[in-house]
């Protein structure tokens, strides 16, 4: 049961955790280091040709449906989180554009996913990691459904299923800390939506708690072991929606030398000294970013210009407005 697998309702980011580096383990794996510094198609190649040494194993189906699932994602350039700090509910997020190719194999894998770990419950009820492997996969369906589909009260009902069956597993070990991840990203989204949105959810079943969704995905990741990278990707991301940005910085900082080919990572760095009107460092990062990319340093040559001026424009312009306040 290696990285990647678990959320629930996406929450579009590519960051960790600060104060505990991300568990270096994972990123021996050469598909987990290429699948965390943007390269996808890499990545998803490592995971289909372990699929084929491993046919009977549920967690590389889901480390392939995850891969294409963000792959889409990044090429719809929806990894940065002004995708998600600019629209006041996680629900107005722009639809997701998924190639029909890459539509079925997402579904496929995440199908056989299901029927390998079902199939393992069938012969023990109590197979914690069959357990694990069938709530990552109905959490990646329900991001689906959110984000390719906009089939809101699907996804909710995958959102029930995924945390009921990793309440499942801290039930039956509880020292399996790594299966809060997603309880805790459960927590925090649906205890953002709206009344009205939690009122279907809690005729389903489905309840949140931003509070308590904060406090396990703190805890996954300083004692996890394989979701440590993920936890903190949502706790990065949430602290920015919550206006937090001197606390996401010392979340992201740490794995920008642990992650070096993810450009992205410094962009977010970049965004949110912004955010704090440190204009100076903010502009400091993108001129690292621009010299880099110059240089065609590695994972940089992919770095689109127009990207990089988008953020450079977002911080002059806040630049400006602010000089023009104190200005009167």
């Amino acid at each position: 049961m290696r990285g990647l697998q678990k959320c629930v309702l996406f929450i579009p980011l590519v960051f960790a955790q600060g104060g505990h580096l991300p568990d270096q383990n994972v990123l021996e794996d050469t598909s987990f280091d290429h699948f965390y510094n943007l390269e996808y198609d890499q990545a998803l190649a490592g995971f289909v040709a372990d699929a084929r040494k491993s046919p009977e194993s549920a967690d590389v189906q889901n480390h392939i449906a995850q891969t294409i699932l963000f792959r889409a994602m990044y090429r719809g350039g929806m990894l940065l989180s002004q995708t998600l700090t600019s629209n006041s509910s996680l629900l107005k997020m722009p639809k997701l554009e998924m190639s029909a190719a890459d539509g079925e194999q997402f579904t496929n894998a995440i199908g056989r996913a299901m029927e390998l770990a079902q199939s393992r419950l069938k012969a023990n009820p109590h197979d914690a990691a069959a357990l694990y492997a069938l709530g990552v996969s109905c959490g990646l369906r329900g991001n689906y459904n959110v984000a390719v589909r906009k089939a809101y009260l699907d996804a909710l009902r995958d959102m029930a299923s995924a945390r009921k069956f990793h309440n499942q597993v801290t039930r039956i070990d509880p020292s399996m800390v790594d299966a809060q991840l997603t309880q805790g990203v459960y927590d925090y989204v649906v205890g953002s939506l709206s009344f009205g949105w939690r009122m279907l959810g809690f005729v389903g079943g489905v309840q949140g708690n931003k509070e308590r969704g904060l406090a396990m995905l703190n805890r996954v990741s300083s004692d996890g072991s394989t979701n440590r990278i993920d936890a903190t990707i949502f706790l990065a991301a949430i602290y920015r929606r919550e206006h937090r940005s001197a606390d996401a910085i010392c979340v992201l900082k740490p794995l920008i030398s642990l992650l070096p080919r993810n450009y992205l990572l410094r962009l977010e760095l970049a965004e949110m000294y912004g955010d704090l009107d440190d204009h100076g460092n903010a502009l400091d990062v993108l001129n690292q970013v621009e010299q880099l990319r110059r240089a065609h340093a590695p994972g940089y040559e992919t770095l689109n210009a127009d990207l990089l001026r988008q953020v450079r424009e977002r911080i002059l312009i806040n630049i400006e407005r602010n000089v023009t306040s104190a200005g009167g």
